[in-house]
Parts: structure tokens; C-alpha cells; sequence
């Protein structure tokens, strides 16, 4: 099992504990999530990268897991996650490279163990 695979599993985890003690606040979080990312304007995948450059920039392991494998699903390549980090690293400067190579880390598995 890979480390992205463990921080996933962890931060679902965390996120029922979250469910079982706020479910009528975390059902109207769920929804409120798949309004957002519905494809609109822009499409389902461009609204991914979109989150995974915020995940980068604040410094989420778990939602970096967590978009990279929605991308993986969305068809993302190595390369489109590389440029997604470049952007973040323009914009978030020096933390944003480590959490970026952290994103490529996550890629690498998912494809690994799709």
C-alpha cells in the first residue's frame, strides 16, 4: 500500500467520525461539493485541477490523494499534473515545490495501483 493510499484511507476515516457525530452538516457539505464540482462552464477535470492546485497550496496531503486520483478516473497524465504544479509553485513559491512533488508522488501511485 502505497503512502497516498494510507493518508486516503485515514482522512475518509476521519471524515466518517466527522459524518457520525455532524450528519445533517455533513450531508449538506456533500451536497454543497458536488454542486461545485459539477461540470458547468468549466468541466469536470478543469475543476480538479483547480482543487488539486489549492490542495498543493495548502498544504493537504489528503485532498492531494484525493484529486490526483479523480484525475487519474478524469484521464490526467503525468505531464498535466507536472504543469498543475509548476502554476502552483509560481503562485505559492517554495512550500508549494514540496507539496507539488508530494502531488507527483500521489500520481505516481494511483497509476501504480490502478
Amino acid at each position: 500500500m502505497g503512502n497516498f493510499e494510507e493518508i486516503n484511507k485515514r482522512a475518509q476515516k476521519n471524515t466518517g467520525r466527522i459524518q457520525e457525530e455532524q450528519p445533517d452538516f455533513m450531508r449538506a457539505f456533500k451536497k454543497l461539493q458536488q454542486e461545485g464540482y459539477k461540470a458547468n462552464a468549466l468541466d469536470e477535470k478543469t475543476k480538479e485541477y483547480v482543487a488539486l492546485t489549492y490542495a498543493i497550496a495548502d498544504k493537504c496531503e489528503g485532498c492531494i490523494g484525493n484529486h490526483v486520483n479523480k484525475l487519474v478516473k478524469l484521464g490526467a497524465t503525468r505531464e498535466e499534473i507536472s504543469d498543475i504544479v509548476a502554476v502552483t509553485i509560481v503562485m505559492g513559491g517554495g512550500p508549494a515545490s514540496v507539496y507539488g512533488g508530494k502531488a507527483l508522488e500521489a500520481f505516481d501511485e494511483a497509476v501504480e495501483t490502478k
